[in-house]
C-alpha cells in the first residue's frame, strides 16, 4: 500500500465472465441509497408457510482444501496510531494463517522505521494470533531514510533467525514493483519512487537481494514479487519477472483490489467472483506458459476497494456489502486453491476503513470481520460442490475436520429476504431437508450434521446497525427486519453516508479550441493564457524547505519557461515543486473527445525527474472551490499523474511528448482521470533524495499546450 496505503492500485482485472456453477449469480440492480430493487428471492412466504427454493449440496466429488487465510500487519506505525496493538484476542479466532509484515509504508520505512525493535514486536503478535509471519525486506528506503539494500536485507534475516532464533520461514522482497514508477514522487509527492523502472530492473535486484538472504539461512521461501496490478494481457509484468528471474520465488504472490472506492456498487460486488476467477485462471496460464505452473500462487493483499472511501455505496467498506464481497473473495480463492488469502489489513482508522477491525481504543469488529469468522468457524478440510442455487444465492461448501457433518457459507445479494431448503446429497445417512429465511443482503453459515437438523447464523443490516455478531437464524421462521431510524453500529456504516447531492459539482464546457497556451501574459508572478471565459492561470507551489519554482511567459506567449532547482539534502518529504495552469472558470472542461494533452519540450531537467498530471473534480478538494467533490484537504485531494522521460540525445532539441489520459494514475480519491471535469493540469519535478544525493536544476520550456 500507499504512505497511508493508497499504492493499493487503480486496475485489478476487471474482466467479465458468464460466472460457474459455483456462484451462480445473475445481474441484479444495485439496491442504492433508498435500497429498493426489483430483484426478487428465491422463495416466499405462501400460505403463512416458509416454501425454500434448492440449494443443493453434493458430497460425490472431495477436493482437499490448500487455502488458508490471512491478515495483514499494516497501521503499527507510531504516526498512525498503531492501531494493531491490542486486537490479538479479535484476530486469534480467525485463524490467521500467515501475518504479512509488509506494504509500502515498510518498503519505504515510512513515516516511521521498521527496526528491529518493531520487527520483535510484529513477531510476538504474530505468535499471539497463531500465524506464520511473513517478513518483507525494504527495497525503497531503509530505516536511516537512505536506498535499502542487498546487504542490510541479509542482515533482516539474520537478526530475526540467528540473532533471536525466530525461525521465520517467509520474506519476500519489497512492494507492487509494477508501480514503484508511478508510487511515491509522482502521486504523493512526501515519498520516494524510481522513474522508468522496469521488470528487468526488479529481477536484477531481486536476484542480489535473495542470493544475500539465503547466504545466511538457505532455508527460507521467498514469496513475491507481490505485483499491484501488472499481471494482465497488456500490462503484464509477470511474465518477464517469471521469465527472468521465476526461480527465486518459492510462492508466487500478487495483489487484488478490484474496484476504486466510487465504483463499489453491490451490483458490482454481487459479479466479482467471476471476474476474481477469471483472474486466476488467466494467471495460472502466465506460470504455466513461464514453466512454473506447479508453484503455488498466494494473493498477499486484497479487499473490495484500495482507496478511501467519500461516497458510501453499497459495497464500500463497513458495509454489509463489503462483508459479503469478502465472504464470496475468501470462498473463491479457496475453490481455486490459492496457497493464501490475506486481507488488507487488520485494523485501521475510518479514513481509510479497510481493516477488519476499527480504530483504537475500541477496536469495534467491522462487518467484514464476520466474513473471515464466519470461514473460521464453521468451514471445514474438504471442499464440495453446490449443485443447485437460486439467482442472487452464492454458496461455498465444505465438510468438516470429523467427517460428520457439511458445512456452508451462503450470500444472498438479492435486495429481497430469500428462502433456502437446504439439502445433502450423497450420503448414507441423509439429512433431513432445513429451510432457513435470509435476510436481503446477508450472509449465513449453516451447519448440516449428518442425519440431523442443520443449524445457521445469519449477519446483514440488522447485526451491523445494532453492533452485533452474527446470530441464529430458526429454521422456517424469517428474521426480524431493521427497525426505521435504525443507525450503523461501532464499527459499521450506513449507505448513502456521505454522499451529499450528487457525482458532478460543476457545469461541464467543450472548449471551443484544443489549444492551452495561446495569447500569453504575465501580472507580476501570475500568468494568463487564452481569453473570456476560455482562460487559464498559473500557479506554483514546493515542499516545506524547498522554493517554488519560477514561471515565465515565453516570448511568443505560447508557452512556460520554468525553473527550478532543489538544494541538498533534499529530505524524502520535501523533494516535489510544480507549476500549473488551472481553467479559470467556475465551469469543468469536458474534454472527453481528445486523448490526452500534448506539449512541445526543450531545455535540461538537470538531474530532477519531470511528470505531468491533470486534476478534475473528482480529485479536487471542495475546500479549494466548489468545483470539488473530494471532501478532504488539498493534502489527500489530488490528480493523478504520470512520468514524462524526454528522450533526445540534445537536451535542448525540441520534443513534442504526448500524455494519453489512460497513462494518468495514483490521484486521490479517484486514481485515474476522468477527462469530462477537468479543473487544472500541472508539471512536477522531483528531486533527488538523501544526504549524499545531490541537488537537482532544470530550466525548461513547455510550448503549444493543448488537447490532442
Amino acid at each position: 500500500m500507499h504512505t497511508a496505503r493508497w499504492d493499493l492500485v487503480w486496475g485489478a482485472l476487471a474482466l467479465v465472465s458468464c460466472g460457474g456453477a459455483q456462484s451462480g449469480l445473475t445481474p441484479l440492480p444495485d439496491a442504492g441509497v433508498d435500497g429498493t430493487s426489483s430483484v426478487e428471492g428465491g422463495g416466499g412466504v405462501e400460505g403463512g408457510g416458509i416454501v425454500g427454493s434448492p440449494l443443493v449440496i453434493s458430497t460425490a466429488t472431495r477436493t482437499p482444501r490448500v487455502t488458508t487465510l490471512s491478515v495483514n500487519y499494516w497501521m503499527w506505525s507510531p504516526t498512525y496510531g498503531d492501531n494493531v496493538a491490542g486486537t490479538e484476542t479479535l484476530v486469534l479466532p480467525l485463524a490467521a494463517a500467515v501475518l504479512r509484515v509488509g506494504g509500502y509504508n515498510n518498503d519505504a520505512n515510512t513515516p516511521d522505521p521498521f527496526d528491529d525493535a518493531q520487527l520483535d514486536t510484529a513477531v510476538s503478535y504474530a505468535r499471539a494470533i497463531g500465524a506464520e509471519p511473513l517478513i518483507q525486506v525494504p527495497h525503497l528506503d531503509d530505516v536511516n531514510g537512505l536506498p535499502a539494500t542487498a546487504d542490510e536485507a541479509a542482515a533482516m534475516v539474520r537478526y530475526a533467525n540467528v540473532t533471536m532464533g525466530y525461525g521465520i520461514k517467509y520474506f519476500s522482497v519489497g512492494n507492487e514493483p509494477d508501480i514503484y514508477a508511478a508510487s511515491g514522487s509522482l502521486t504523493d509527492s512526501t515519498q520516494p519512487a524510481i522513474p522508468g523502472y522496469t521488470p528487468a530492473d526488479f529481477c536484477a535486484s531481486a536476484e542480489t537481494y535473495v542470493a544475500a538472504m539465503k547466504a545466511v539461512d538457505p532455508t527460507i521461501q521467498i514469496v513475491g514479487p507481490d505485483l499491484a496490478y501488472q499481471y494482465q494481457p497488456g500490462a503484464d509484468w509477470l511474465t518477464p519477472i517469471l521469465t527472468t528471474c521465476g526461480d527465486l520465488f518459492d510462492i508466487v504472490s500478487i495483489h487484488r483490489y478490484p474496484f476504486e472506492a466510487a465504483q463499489a456498487t453491490l451490483t458490482a460486488a454481487a459479479a466479482d467472483p467471476a471476474a476474481f476467477r477469471d483472474v486466476v485462471t488467466s494467471v495460472r496460464g502466465i506460470l504455466q506458459a513461464t514453466g512454473y505452473g506447479d508453484k503455488p500462487l498466494a494473493l498477499t493483499e486484497m479487499n473490495v476497494v484500495y482507496d478511501a472511501t467519500t461516497c458510501v455505496l453499497g459495497a464500500s467498506p463497513r458495509t454489509v456489502g463489503s462483508a459479503l464481497w469478502m465472504a464470496d473473495s475468501i470462498g473463491t480463492a479457496i475453490e481455486s486453491g490459492l496457497w493464501t488469502s490475506a486481507v488488507w489489513d487488520i485494523s485501521d482508522s475510518d479514513g481509510y476503513a479497510l481493516g477488519l477491525i476499527g480504530a483504537a481504543p475500541a477496536h469495534a469488529p467491522r462487518p467484514e470481520y464476520y466474513a473471515y469468522q464466519l470461514y473460521a468457524e464453521h468451514f471445514g478440510p474438504t471442499l464440495l460442490d453446490v449443485t443447485a442455487m437460486p439467482a442472487g444465492v452464492s454458496a461455498h461448501a465444505s465438510r468438516n475436520e470429523a467427517d460428520d457433518g457439511t458445512e456452508a457459507i451462503v450470500v444472498n445479494w438479492n435486495t429481497e429476504p430469500v428462502s433456502l431448503a437446504f439439502q445433502v446429497t450423497g450420503l448414507a445417512t441423509v439429512p433431513p431437508v432445513t429451510t432457513f429465511v435470509l435476510p436481503a443482503v446477508s450472509m449465513a453459515a449453516v451447519e448440516i450434521p449428518d442425519g440431523r437438523a442443520a443449524s445457521a447464523w445469519g449477519y446483514g443490516d440488522a447485526e451491523q446497525q445494532s453492533g452485533a455478531a452474527p446470530q441464529p437464524l430458526t429454521p422456517g421462521v424469517a428474521p426480524a427486519g431493521v427497525a426505521d431510524g435504525g443507525t450503523a453500529g461501532d464499527a459499521g456504516v450506513l449507505v448513502g453516508s456521505g454522499c451529499g447531492d450528487a457525482a458532478v459539482i460543476c457545469p461541464e464546457v467543450i472548449l471551443p479550441s484544443p489549444d492551452i497556451t495561446t495569447l500569453g501574459q504575465a501580472s507580476g508572478t501570475t500568468l494568463t493564457y487564452g481569453a473570456g471565459p476560455d482562460a487559464w492561470g498559473s500557479y506554483t507551489y514546493a515542499a516545506s524547505g524547498q522554493t517554488a519554482p519560477t514561471a515565465t511567459v515565453t516570448p511568443d506567449g505560447d508557452g512556460i519557461q520554468i525553473s527550478g532547482a532543489f538544494v541538498p539534502p533534499v529530505e524524502a518529504n520535501a523533494d516535489y515543486m510544480g507549476v500549473g495552469l488551472f481553467f479559470d472558470s467556475a465551469s469543468c472542461i469536458d474534454a472527453s473527445a481528445y486523448t490526452g494533452l500534448e506539449f512541445d519540450f526543450s531545455g535540461d531537467l538537470g538531474g530532477c525527474s519531470l511528470a505531468f498530471g491533470a486534476s478534475f473534480a473528482g480529485d479536487f478538494s471542495t475546500a479549494n472551490g466548489p468545483r470539488g467533490s473530494c471532501s478532504g484537504p488539498s493534502s489527500s485531494c489530488y490528480g493523478p499523474l504520470a512520468s514524462v522521460v524526454p528522450t533526445a540525445a540534445d537536451a535542448q532539441a525540441l520534443q513534442v511528448l504526448q500524455v494519453p489520459f489512460s497513462s494518468l494514475a495514483g490521484g486521490m480519491p479517484i486514481g485515474t482521470l476522468d477527462p469530462t471535469t477537468i479543473v487544472s493540469i500541472e508539471w512536477q519535478l522531483g528531486g533527488p533524495v538523501g544526504v549524499d544525493a545531490g541537488g537537482c536544476a532544470a530550466n525548461f520550456t513547455v510550448e503549444n499546450v493543448s488537447f490532442y
